[in-house]
């Protein structure tokens, strides 16, 4: 019953997306990515991160104007370094790509405050997007700020950006094998796990694809009849339980 639940609830969440009205401008997906930028990450490593990025991105974008992908730069503090911009053409791709390759880390501190990086990257969503993804990256705990998975009545945690804001979900990348984020918050939110920065670019694709192409959503006649069979294939495993 619990897995039927959990599916019922991703569909009829799909389906809300899917039966919304979208006005003329807006962009059904918009993506913020929150980068470490924190004393723990030496050059090589933050060269890696930032080639990462820029292949993953290549790889992954579309170029139809579906995405808008906006970018935070965060260690003892957060700043938004490249604001929310459409991805409409293959110009925009090779700009954001070369965007990661030219960016620094330089004037970040030693700390790590994940909590300043939602807050900053909260600030750059419209408010018209489909869907709004704060997508962080780190290579460790918090240790400034807030705790990123404390409750959504605590400015900067995951829960008060998607319950408060204008986030759909916060989803998050460890890069390290003691680095596991446990901040992942918000419908079908997930979190991965890098082994390492060498690592970073391949897991980094698979986070991005599961975040830009999501399993399409059926139509609307076909839906009802999905969510019917659902709860007919719910309601007779409760009979047989109960039997």
């Amino acid at each position: 019953m619990k897995l039927i639940k959990q599916l019922l609830n991703s569909i009829i969440f799909a389906a809300a997306i899917a039966l919304t009205p979208i006005s003329a401008n807006a962009v059904p997906i918009e993506l913020s990515l929150v980068v470490d930028a924190s004393g723990s990450i030496n050059s090589s490593e933050w060269n890696l991160q930032m080639q990462g990025y820029s292949n993953a991105l290549t790889a992954v974008l579309p170029t139809d104007g579906s995405v808008a992908v906006s970018v935070v730069r965060f260690g003892r503090t957060a700043s938004v370094v490249r604001a929310m911009t459409t991805i409409a053409n293959s110009t925009d791709v090779t700009n954001i790509s070369n965007f990661f390759l030219g960016l620094s880390k330089s004037g970040n501190g030693s700390s790590t405050c994940i909590s300043c990086g939602i807050v900053a990257a909260e600030s750059t969503f419209t408010g018209s997007a489909l869907r709004s993804i704060i997508d962080v990256s780190t290579d460790g705990r918090w240790n400034r700020g807030v705790d990123p998975a404390g409750s959504a009545g605590t400015n900067g945690t995951s829960a008060w950006a998607v319950d408060n804001g204008k986030a759909t979900v916060v989803n998050a990348i460890g890069i390290g094998t003691g680095t596991a984020p446990d901040f992942a918050y918000g419908p079908d939110s997930f979190s991965l796990l890098a082994s390492g920065f060498d690592t970073f670019e391949k897991v980094l694709i698979e986070k991005l694809k599961r975040e830009i192409n999501p399993v399409p959503v059926p139509e609307p006649a076909t839906l009802i009849l999905m969510l019917l069979g659902l709860a007919g294939i719910g309601a007779a495993k409760l009979r047989t339980q109960t039997a």
